[in-house]
C-alpha cells in the first residue's frame, strides 16, 4: 500500500512548517514525500505528482497558524481566493475556480468522522473541519480528491502548540487506518 504524503515548505515568516517536518520523518518504502513550495503555479503541479507516484492514498497537510491541535478537512472547495501573496508574489483577489469544470466542492470518499474515532481511540488529539479555507492549501486538496484516489486533508498546528512527533502520530495512525480498510 502506498501513501503520497504532501505537504509545503516554511512560509510567510513562519520558523518552519510541521508537514515538511512530519514528511522528514515518515517518507520511506511505501510512504513517498512530495513538499511543495508555497506556490499557486507550483501546486497546480500536483495531479502529474500523483500521476507519476501512484499511490493508494494521499494525506495532504498544511499549516493552519491558529489551530491548537491538527483538524481533518471534510470537505474541499472548487474555489481558491488569497488575502497574502503567495512565495512568487501572486495574490488572486478574486474568486477563482480550481477547476472550472469541476463541482463546487468535493467531500472525501472515506469516511472522516470513522477516521477521527479510530484516531480517537488511538489517543491522537484531532478535530473535524468543514472549512478548509480558499488558499493553496485548499487547491492541493481538491486537486487529490479529483484524482478519486482516497485522500485526506489536515491542518496542522504550529509545533509550539502541538509537538512534532505527536503530528507525526497522528499521521502513521491514519495510515494504519488505510490499512484497515
Amino acid at each position: 500500500m502506498k501513501t503520497l504524503l504532501v505537504g509545503f515548505k516554511k512560509y510567510a515568516g513562519h520558523d518552519s512548517n510541521p508537514s515538511e517536518k512530519v514528511i522528514e520523518s515518515l517518507q520511506g518504502g511505501d510512504i513517498v514525500g512530495c513538499v511543495l513550495d508555497v506556490s499557486f503555479a507550483k501546486a497546480r503541479k500536483l495531479p502529474e505528482i500523483i500521476e507519476r507516484e501512484k499511490p493508494d492514498f494521499i494525506i495532504t497537510m498544511n499549516l493552519s497558524p491558529f489551530k491548537k491541535e491538527p483538524a481533518i478537512e471534510e470537505y474541499a472547495y472548487n474555489e481558491i481566493r488569497s488575502e497574502q501573496p503567495d512565495e512568487e508574489g501572486v495574490l488572486i483577489k478574486d474568486s477563482t475556480p480550481v477547476d472550472p469544470e469541476g463541482p463546487k466542492s468535493l467531500n472525501s470518499v472515506l469516511d472522516i468522522p470513522s477516521i477521527q474515532q479510530f484516531l480517537s481511540s488511538r489517543g491522537c488529539s484531532i478535530s473535524m473541519s468543514i472549512d478548509p479555507g480558499l488558499w493553496i492549501c485548499n487547491m492541493v486538496s481538491y486537486l487529490a480528491r479529483e484524482s478519486k484516489i482516497p485522500s485526506v486533508s489536515l491542518h496542522l498546528p504550529q509545533a509550539k502548540d502541538f509537538p512534532i512527533a505527536e503530528q507525526v502520530e497522528v499521521v502513521e495512525n491514519i495510515i494504519e487506518y488505510f490499512s484497515l480498510i
